[in-house]
């Protein structure tokens, strides 16, 4: 499974997947503390495989919002969110209608800060580590 090069660049090992994973399921766990020491009720939804189901990462809930996170922890300076990724958001957002804000959001956990991005649509999306978040979750 080594060397050659596949669909984005080189094919990783198996050792390199499961590091680039437990980065991600970390981050996921920071960020769920993060949104309950700021008053959410949040959980991450621990899915192995990719699923059909409409399932974020993390979800969480305080008065009136619910919140959908596709989170990721990139090695580099660039995380990279699949469309099919950002759908499941807003598919799991319209399943929630009895509360009027609902919201979808990128997250990029990078070395030494969090990005939030909240997306009101559905397409390709990168962030890159200059960036600054669109979303200040103590504002909710």
């Amino acid at each position: 499974m080594e060397g050659g090069n596949g669909k984005y660049g080189r094919i990783l090992t198996l050792k390199e997947v499961r590091r680039m994973k437990k980065r991600g399921y970390q981050a996921e766990r920071d960020l769920v503390k993060k949104l309950r020491d700021l008053g959410f009720k949040s959980v991450r939804i621990p899915v192995s495989a990719s699923s059909g189901e409409p399932l974020p990462d993390v979800f969480a809930v305080k008065s009136d919002c619910i919140m959908a996170f596709e989170v990721k922890a990139p090695r580099d300076r660039r995380a990279y969110f699949p469309r099919d990724q950002v759908k499941k958001l807003f598919d799991f957002l319209s399943m929630f209608d009895s509360y009027p804000n609902r919201i979808a959001v990128l997250v990029a956990k990078f070395p030494r800060k969090w990005i939030f991005r909240r997306i009101d649509v559905i397409d390709d999306y990168f962030i890159s580590a200059d960036e600054v978040s669109n979303l200040r979750l103590e504002a909710i």
